[in-house]
């Protein structure tokens, strides 16, 4: 609008001068101005071209922008549509193997089944000559020393069951049997019958042990109870701990009284605490466990290959166990020990009624292994062979192979009564085939205190062979 008002300007000052100059001047001057208002007319007619494109973008935008809200909006009411679909829907279902253990799962998850199982035979052999306490014959042996099946599962994503029964003693035996709610892996609830969080040791699956058979201070220790427990990890794993109620009588049997044994646990990982993880794992760990007895029999002493050098004696009131443990791996490399103590009172059971004095049980072992074929080892889990050693796998090869060495010491004493000691050196190799199937090899040498409660009596030494087949899925 600026260059016409410009224009008609300088047409009004050529217009009030026309009759002061000639035609020829003044057809020039015309010409200018035509030739001015033709770029005026232009310049105008761009703008008004600009103007219409730029109302055309927004007009574009904004349809853009109502699109854009339809689509939201069409798209929150699919999801629902979908959630409503899938909370009404049954789920359908696959089945497969996962870590070398079948199962048959749902496939959104919230669904699964798993069958476990596991078979192991064992050899005993024993120094010529080795009886038990009661006379009886040591005997050479051949034994399946576990043979269980159970059923793994999980219901509604967070509540997982398991149940197991052994079949290798020549009966059905329940060894497990909870339910576990698992919303926050910070606090779950366990109920049922499983192992009292107590030891280090103790709390390895049987599958994945280093030896034949734990220490001879794993005779201290719970094992399976029937109760209930709160259990759970913090700070991204670097603490756990529990702490459960229990009958206190064991596995497979009933209450006595109504008096609840208590036991708690506490496991510090302080290496992953500072961001040392790169120098491996350090592992330290506390437990404690009380409860009143009131009238029953004490703990006993028995070596690897089960002979029992100290028997079990009448015992009424509190029993106490605590315990502590350290270990650290890295690599193909473990070590790793725990000291164990019990007390037993015996109130009551002296002439009279009197009180006799408490039996103490002292517990000790410290163990190390190495894998000789490099692969990494974590105490109580799995080993992975590199090379399998069986004709189908990842690799062909001599699986993995194993040394390893532990010390124990177990002793039960009170002032009142003779005790008797133990110490116990077991020499290991161990074969693994593939991930679930391996072979153990243990050569234990013991010696006693007491030299009339050993297995030759009269000598404070002797020495058990013990090995090990096994497969478990």
């Amino acid at each position: 609008m600026r260059y016409a008002v410009i224009a008609l300007g300088l047409a009004l000052i050529m217009t009030g001068t026309a009759s002061q100059v000639p035609a020829a001047d003044r057809l020039d001057e015309l010409e200018r101005a035509l030739e001015a208002q033709k770029k005026t007319i232009e310049l105008l007619q761009q703008e008004i071209n600009a103007l219409k494109q730029q109302r055309a973008r927004q007009q574009a935008l904004e349809q853009e922008v109502q699109g854009l809200k339809r689509a939201q909006a069409e798209n929150r009411q699919l999801t629902k549509e979908v959630e409503q679909l899938k909370a009404t829907a049954k789920p359908t279902f696959e089945a497969g193997f996962e870590k070398w253990q079948p199962y048959i799962r749902s496939t959104d998850g919230n669904f699964r089944l798993s069958p476990v199982g596991r078979v192991q035979v064992d050899f005993r052999a024993y120094e010529e000559g080795a009886r038990n306490l009661d006379g009886s014959d040591l005997r050479n042996n051949f034994l399946v020393r576990r043979g269980r099946i159970g059923l793994l599962g999980t219901f509604y994503k967070y509540i997982d069951l398991f149940v197991e029964a052994d079949f290798g003693q020549g009966a059905a035996v329940l060894t497990d049997g909870y339910l576990e709610f698992r919303y926050w892996p910070e606090l779950r609830l366990r109920a049922g019958q499983f192992k009292v969080p107590f030891s280090y040791e103790e709390l390895f699956s049987d599958n994945t042990i280093d030896f034949v058979e734990r220490s001879v201070a794993d005779n201290l220790t719970p094992s399976r109870d029937l109760g209930a427990m709160l259990h759970g990890s913090l700070f991204g794993g670097v603490v756990y701990y529990a702490g459960g109620i229990f009958n206190g009588s064991g596995q497979n049997t009933a209450d006595t009284n109504d008096s609840k044994d208590l036991a708690g646990r506490l496991v510090v990982l302080p290496l992953k605490l500072a961001g040392l993880s790169e120098l491996g794992t350090l592992h330290l760990g506390a437990d404690v466990a009380w409860g009143d007895e009131d009238r029953g029999q004490s703990l006993r002493g028995r070596t690897d290959g089960q002979f029992v050098y100290f028997n079990r004696i009448n015992t009424r009131g509190d029993r106490v166990r605590y315990s502590g443990e350290v270990a650290y791996y890295t690599g193909p490399f473990t070590l790793y020990g725990e000291y164990i103590e019990s007390q037993e009172e015996r109130k009551g059971l002296g002439a009279g009624g009197r009180d006799l004095p408490d039996l103490f049980g002292r517990g000790w072992y410290v163990t190390t292994t190495y894998l000789l074929t490099g692969e990494t080892k974590v105490p109580g889990q799995p080993v992975i062979p590199a090379r399998w050693a069986v004709p189908v796998g990842p690799e062909r090869g001599w699986g993995a192979w194993e040394l390893a060495a532990r010390f124990a010491q177990l002793d039960f004493r009170a002032r009142d009564i003779t005790g008797n000691r133990v110490n116990a050196l077991t020499l290991g190799v161990n074969w693994y085939l593939t991930p679930n199937v391996k072979w153990l090899f243990n050569f234990v040498e013991n010696w006693f205190s007491d030299e009339n409660r050993s297995p030759i009596k009269g000598e404070e030494a002797s020495w058990e062979l013990l090995t090990r087949l096994q497969l478990w899925f």
